[in-house]
């Protein structure tokens, strides 16, 4: 049986709410940020990441599940690629990699 135009639709259809995991780049090199150590919650499981949609705005954005973000993080992205490189390059530059993006 073939699938319908709106089966195949709802496959791709992605949430308005991903959850950016964390891991480290190196275990040997320390992991900061502009203020200090990174909330090392983030890639040991008890903190997450989100990019979600701003239902204010309709423009992409990323909140912690606890805790407020850094300065650097409270911006808001037309598209979720633009988040992501954004994050991306951030993390990066702190000894982190996105390793999975779970809708």
């Amino acid at each position: 049986m073939r699938e319908s135009f709106e089966d195949r639709l709802k496959v791709r259809v992605k949430s308005d709410d991903r959850t950016l995991v964390l891991k480290p780049l190196d275990e040997t090199k320390s992991i900061l940020n502009s203020t200090g150590l990174i909330d090392n919650r983030l890639y040991k499981g008890g903190n997450t990441l989100h990019g979600m949609i701003n239902p204010a705005s309709n423009l992409w954005c990323l909140k912690y599940e606890v805790g407020g973000l850094p300065q650097d993080l409270k911006q808001e992205f037309t598209s979720f690629e633009k988040l992501l490189r954004f994050a991306s390059k951030y993390f990066t530059k702190r000894n982190l990699k996105i390793v999975e993006i779970i809708d």
